[in-house]
């Protein structure tokens, strides 16, 4: 609500309202701590399998590193909170408690923004070490990351600095002359701010995940892919319900000021699903990375070791021939032999030394898919020959 100026003014007509679920101390605590620790699970088993089990990190992985540092101080804003009155009516509040709920939710409001923008630059630079170099799905893809680029910057401003000096955001004396977008005093250039970051963030999220759909359709895909493919997509879709379910609730409530200005009551929904989003995509950021090594790594610990038995029979001369015809208590010296082997079948294979340093165009392009010819670089070691008449097939080295 607001007054013929448009400045906000509070009302007590809500005040017997009952407390939805998303307002409960228990419930903001138990999903945020929860999501927080499995997406901690799932990108360190993503960062382990780049840097300690394949060596071949990316920018990717530096833009999910700095998604996890702003989504874990967003998470715990929100714990934060929970004790400056998040989930009660603002009304009911002391000023120093509103004022403590004000930082935390600044802190909350800004890493979401940056942390929105960092999962999805590292999906998209995900799908460019993927992507063949200079077909239209790379090019597409390259422009995905420079306009999420500039969206992400230009929100994370605003969301960071959104009063000058920014202390002032948390000033209840002051009059907001100096304060804009996410810290404006007017409802509609604070409404507004916020409902074109969640449409926009939403949009985003569509596009990014149908960018991979035609590898569903790529010639020569196995059933196996495509369906890790599919799963991949299933997850991407919760996160857009998510979004969407976010933006509904920003919506209808005018961003926590309708029918009465609340943001400590009306606003735990769309803080809480928020912090469910982004933890969300930053695991269907992180399974298809450590997957296929845990599931390979899991069979392992039931299979470690396989006997292989072969029986090989050969003939010498007729005295060997002869012996075909013996008592089965004879047996010939020569006439054959069995042979126990054993397998290994659940460690590493490749090479030894894992820890040499290769400067292969093929490696150091799919690490990184933005970086300019190197001189040193080494011709990759992935190629097709022929020896004779006879074509050899790929072989990597």
């Amino acid at each position: 609500m607001s007054d013929a100026n448009g400045r906000w003014i509070y009302s007590a007509v809500n005040l017997n309202d009952p407390e939805p679920l998303a307002n409960r101390k228990e419930t903001i605590l138990g999903c945020v701590i929860t999501f927080l620790i499995v997406s901690w699970i799932c990108v360190s088993l993503r960062l382990y399998v780049r840097f300690k089990i394949v060596r071949a990190p990316g920018w990717d992985d530096l833009f999910v590193g700095l998604y996890l540092i702003t989504m874990t101080a967003g998470c715990i804003s929100i714990c934060v909170a929970t004790n400056y009155g998040l989930g009660k009516h603002v009304l009911l509040l002391s000023v120093p408690t509103i004022q403590g709920f004000l930082k935390a939710f600044y802190v909350q409001n800004a890493t979401y923004c940056s942390s929105t923008a960092f999962i999805k630059l590292a999906l998209l630079l995900q799908y460019l070490r993927v992507f063949e170099r200079g077909t239209t799905i790379y090019k597409i893809t390259f422009g995905l990351v420079v306009f999420t680029s500039l969206w992400g910057f230009a929100y994370s401003f605003i969301a960071w600095v959104p009063c000058v000096p920014v202390s002032t955001y948390w000033d209840m004396s002051s009059d907001g002359k100096n304060c804009y977008g996410y810290g404006s005093h007017y409802p509609a250039s604070f409404v507004g701010t916020y409902e074109s970051h969640t449409a926009t963030n939403m949009i985003l999220d569509a596009i990014i995940l149908i960018v991979p759909l035609p590898l569903l359709f790529k010639n020569g895909a196995t059933t196996a892919a495509r369906a890790r493919l599919i799963a991949l997509l299933s997850m991407g879709c919760i996160v857009l319900a998510l979004a969407a379910w976010r933006l509904q609730t920003i919506v209808e409530t005018q961003v926590a000021t309708y029918p009465t200005r609340d943001p400590t009551w009306y606003g735990p929904i769309s803080i809480l699903l928020a912090a469910l989003e982004i933890n969300a995509a930053s695991i269907c950021a992180s399974v298809p990375i450590f997957w296929p090594v845990l599931s390979s790594g899991w069979s392992g610990i039931f299979v470690t070791q396989e006997v292989k038995i072969t029986h090989e029979s050969r003939y010498i001369d007729d005295e060997d021939r002869d012996s075909l015809t013996r008592s089965g208590s004879m047996h010939s010296r020569n006439g054959s032999e069995s042979q126990i082997s054993i397998v290994e079948s659940g460690g590493a294979r490749g090479n030894k030394d894992g820890k040499k340093h290769y400067r292969d165009s093929f490696i150091l392009r799919q690490v990184d898919p933005l970086r300019l010819k190197d001189d040193r670089e080494q011709p990759s070691a992935i190629r097709g020959d022929s020896i004779g008449d006879e074509p050899r097939k790929w072989t990597k080295f």
